[in-house]
This record gives C-alpha cells, structure tokens and sequence, in this order.
C-alpha cells in the first residue's frame, strides 16, 4: 500500500496542532494510507522544500505563517478565495506534479463565527494587519458585513485591506490605535494579534470604567486559553470564539481536498486538539 504524505510547513512550526487534527482524522475514519508531518520552512524557503528538499515526497500541505503569500505564489492554479486574497494555506499537488492553492482561513473563521451566532452581522471589526487580518476581512464580508473598522498598531499596514474592502463595496473606518476599543462596537470582532500584542491590549481595555460588548469575539489566539482579550469580552457578558474552533474549521477543508472526503470528523478532531493542550472543553465554551 502506497502512502499519500502530507504536512504542515511554516516557521516557528513546533507549536502547530495540525499533526494532532489531521491525525485524529485519519484514525476517526479509519484512514490508513496517509501520514502527516510537520516541517519547519522559513520565509523564501518554500519553493525550494517543494522541489529539492522533503516536500518532493509531499502530495499535499498546509501552509502556516510566514509561508501563506508564498504559498500562493508557487501555484498554478487557486481556488476563488486564494486567488482574491493573493494568499493560501493549502496546497495539493495536481496530476502534472505543479500546485494548486486553497484559502481556507477565511471558511474557518466563517464556520466558527456562526457557530457562536453571528450569521448576519451590519458590521465588524478587525484588530491587527498581515495575511490572517485580510482572511478576517474577507470573512467578515462573506457573513454579510458592509462596514468594516480596522485598527493597527502600524496603520500603514492596513492599507491592503483597507483596498480590499472597499472594492468590495464595504464602508470602511480607520480607528486609531489608541482608540482600538471602538472595533467593539460592531456585530462581530476578530483579533489577529500575536500574544504579546493582545496583552497589552487587553490590559488597556481591562482598565477602562466602561467598554463596548460585540455582538461576538473570535479571537485566533488558542494558546494560552483563554486569550488575553477573550478574557475581558467574556467578563463584560459577550460572546467569545476560540481560535481552535477556526483551526479546525479549515483543516476540515483542507482534508476534504487533500483526501477527497466530504467532511471531517470536526469534533472529534477539536477534542483531540484540546486535549494535547491540555484544555477541559466543558471549560472552552464551544
């Protein structure tokens, strides 16, 4: 029996929990002719994993930061979404041996929103720039939003999804930094910030006398749990998602590509992955 191998690549990649999704899926479904693999692959470096390095062996890979734009690059071939964002985190080696690149970020933000009750939101809000705050974007877009907020420490930075936002046909306000707790005012709120970012945020949320409560709050963090800023919306009463509900969303996609299923086993996969993080999911809320 011939093996179909497949990995995650990125880099940090030692932290990364889709060797325990994926896994737990193949076992759930009784999959035994597919091993996945985690390798660490630096920015610039992906092009040459894939053709002189152990990605010739790979028939498919998620594509973790810093290697999603590049990710797209490299394929002939996208999917709606990766093609609009110009960034992908899957890919799957066609017939020829060329690539195809997916975006399935922006589904698992979309499942994982909806899972927590937003299904029609006005408006939303995105904390944070790079590839992940783009898929927020277009997820929030895709659920229905026609305002979009967006604050960065480094505002420049906002400009790419400022653009595609606004044509798209979105309203989209620029909140300053220092004002970054207004975003809470909308239907939904997704936090692309890195822990030390959203820990200082935060703090500075946790000392105001009053703060706005979102109709919803994802936040991408999922280790530590709860996040910093879950923290403070859930004390005020709003509604949080945790990123590993988002995670495992898109592996759910991915592995209906990568092994023509229809669906994976998504709570059991979420179960798997809570336990390697040593988390009680009667504690997650989701």
């Amino acid at each position: 029996m011939s093996m179909r191998r497949f990995a995650v690549v990125g880099s940090p990649i030692g932290h990364s929990l889709s060797p325990v999704l994926h896994r737990t899926a193949y076992e759930t479904l009784g999959i035994t002719d597919a091993d996945y693999a985690r390798h660490d692959v630096p920015a610039g470096e992906l092009e040459s994993f894939l053709q002189d390095g152990p990605g010739r062996e790979l028939s498919g890979l998620s594509v973790t930061m810093p290697g999603k734009p590049e990710a797209f690059t490299l394929a002939v071939e996208a999917d709606a979404t990766a093609r609009a964002l110009g960034i992908a985190n899957t890919l799957l080696r066609r017939g020829d041996g060329r690539w195809r690149a997916e975006n399935h970020d922006v589904h698992g933000i979309v499942a994982a929103l909806r899972a927590h009750g937003v299904q029609a939101p006005r408006s939303g809000g995105v904390l944070g720039s790079g590839a992940t705050a783009l898929s927020a974007v277009a997820a929030l877009l895709e659920l229905g939003a026609e305002t979009v907020l967006l604050s960065a420490r480094s505002p420049h930075k906002l400009a790419p999804l400022e653009e595609f936002a606004a044509q798209r046909g979105a309203r989209v306000h620029l909140v300053p930094w220092t004002q970054q707790h207004e975003v809470l005012e909308t239907d939904a709120v997704i936090s692309a910030l890195a822990v030390e970012g959203a820990q200082a945020v935060a703090a500075q949320w946790s000392a105001r006398s009053s703060l706005p409560r979102p109709g919803a709050l994802l936040d991408v963090l999922y280790d530590p749990w709860p996040a910093p800023l879950a923290v403070v919306v859930a004390s005020t009463g709003g509604e949080v998602a945790d990123g590993l509900e988002m995670l495992a969303h898109q592996a759910d996609m991915q592995l209906r590509s990568m092994l023509a299923i229809p669906a994976a086993p998504v709570p059991q996969m979420l179960a798997a992955a809570r336990a390697a993080l040593g988390r009680d999911a009667s504690a997650d809320g989701a």
